[in-house]
């Protein structure tokens, strides 16, 4: 047992079963928790004694309790669990249903199921000709499974009206991104799709005048149905139900990927999709393309493994105040670790040399925030990765973002090519990760900021008071230690362990 920790008794109760499977009797819940069932047929027991009694009538959703079922106990002592039976469906075709595109256990049927020209290439071919985007009435309409957003053809892009203040934004993300667009072995990377299970939750957040979102969380994730990282981004977007008052917006790479069942009852989750990232990049540097296809005004990027705490909301305002047409770069959190190379380094193992030139502040981690200003710095790292996987050596023009503090940067991206440099597109060693490259452009360009640590480990969370003063110091940048903000948890991989922490995090606020 844990202790008694912020003055809360807790019991940890799993917010999902993982380990049912197939049709007929699939778990909906356990003890204490809703069960939704839409055939109504529910019963109450000990799987593992195969002890069950039957709920002569069930609402919708009702909670998992004994006295659901008139206070019978099938198993006096143990915890148990409610279970639905789920029937096989059908498509208006007459055709079943292909739940393996569907989320669950075969609980609903959903989109993808009965899409017979199913997949987001094919989608990408037949929604992305010059023939003007859909109105909002009609997305997603019949059984379309995923919806063009935006793309490089501007016209058949989703775009503010032009009255409304989200125009600047357009405009910075237009013209940073015309590189990108003009090569055509780029087609359709910067392309979003709306995956229209999440077509509710899409015009909540959206509006008639625009689809760009003024502050939003984004994370990205692609893989199998029911993999670790599908686990993993349950925990984060439940945290930010939990935690937050901003929408989600997950980043889905590919079509293989199913949203959960349960992230369809969230009212802030908004799931998007793209088209797979080229060979010879690494997966991480979907990051840098979620950031930019998410259309927010302002963001938070959070990885899977991470989960947020009450007060993270408060960084978008320090994000909006220090990300501007001034300084045009996203800022990340300073990293446990520094790997410059110097006398008294406590972390000489992880050293950085791959890089010589001037370290403007210490290694940071990758969880950015940034605001429509830093979209003309990652469009142009995103350009350089790109070209640094043919080994061609093709060289890119990048914008001077040095040269903001004469007239900010949307007189830079106005002037064109006379405010762009040329930059080799050979690949480097510090080209490998999204991580690597992000530190390595920031230095180059010169930029200082960064913020304290808020992304710490789970475990800092259970032992904050009796911390050393001093965590993660190093003589060159924090002798005297990194600040740290219990605003996020990072390497939060473990499902069970991440639930318990949510649990203790939503008791402890309450």
């Amino acid at each position: 047992m844990y202790p008694l920790i912020c003055g809360c008794r807790y019991q940890v109760t799993h917010a999902v079963e993982k380990d049912a499977t197939g049709f007929g009797w699939v778990s909906c819940g356990s003890e204490g928790e809703l069960c939704s069932c839409k055939s109504k047929e529910v019963r109450f027991g000990d799987a593992e004694a195969d002890a069950w009694v039957n709920a002569e009538r069930w609402e919708p959703s009702s909670r998992c309790v004994a006295s659901s079922f008139k206070n019978q106990d099938p198993s006096p002592g143990k915890v148990k669990s409610c279970q639905c039976h789920s029937t096989i469906a059908f498509c208006k075709d007459g055709r079943p249903v292909d739940l393996a595109r569907c989320s669950g256990n075969g609980e609903e049927t959903c989109r993808a199921g009965c899409d017979r020209n199913f997949g987001l290439q094919k989608a990408f071919a037949d929604q992305s000709s010059s023939r003007p985007s859909e109105p909002r009435s009609q997305l997603c309409v019949g059984e379309r499974t995923f919806e063009l957003l935006w793309t490089c053809n501007r016209k058949r892009s989703r775009v503010p009206l032009g009255s409304h203040p989200h125009q600047e934004a357009q405009e910075v993300l237009d013209r940073s991104m015309a590189q990108l667009c003009a090569d055509p072995s780029l087609d359709g990377q910067l392309s979003v799709f709306l995956d229209c299970e999440f077509l509710e939750n899409y015009l909540r957040w959206t509006s008639d005048g625009s689809e760009w979102l003024e502050e939003a969380y984004v994370t990205y994730v692609g893989g199998s149905k029911d993999s670790k990282y599908e686990w993993q981004a349950t925990n984060l977007v439940r945290s930010i139900s939990l935690f937050s008052t901003r929408p989600v917006v997950v980043m889905v790479f590919g079509d293989e990927f199913v949203p959960p069942l349960s992230w369809r009852e969230l009212p802030n989750v908004l799931v998007y999709r793209m088209l797979p990232i080229t060979p010879r990049v690494s997966f991480n540097f979907n990051k840098i393309r979620a950031m930019i296809g998410a259309r927010a005004v302002v963001g938070i990027q959070l990885d899977t493994d991470q989960i947020i705490a009450p007060g993270m909301d408060s960084v978008f305002n320090g994000t909006r105040r220090e990300i501007t047409d001034r300084y045009p770069w996203p800022m990340l959190p300073v990293h446990w670790m520094s790997r410059d190379r110097y006398p008294g380094n406590g972390y000489e193992a992880y050293v950085f040399d791959l890089y010589k030139e001037k370290h403007t502040m210490r290694w940071n981690h990758a969880h950015p925030t940034w605001t429509f200003w830093a979209v003309a710095f990652l469009c142009d790292l995103l350009l350089e990765r790109y070209m640094g996987r043919s080994g061609s050596g093709q060289a890119i023009k990048a914008w001077k973002l040095q040269d903001v503090s004469r007239g900010g940067l949307m007189s830079i991206l106005r002037a064109g090519g006379t405010s762009q440099e040329s930059r080799a597109g050979n690949y480097q060693g510090w080209m490998i990760e999204d991580e690597d490259m992000l530190n390595v452009n920031l230095w180059r360009d010169g930029a200082a900021k960064a913020w304290c640590k808020f992304d710490l480990e789970p475990s800092l969370f259970l032992t904050r008071p009796f911390l050393q003063k001093n965590m993660y110091f190093d003589p060159q940048w924090y002798p005297d230690g990194v600040p740290l903000v219990f605003f996020s948890s990072h390497n939060t991989k473990n499902f069970e362990s991440t639930d318990w922490l949510l649990t203790l995090l939503t008791q402890c606020t309450e």
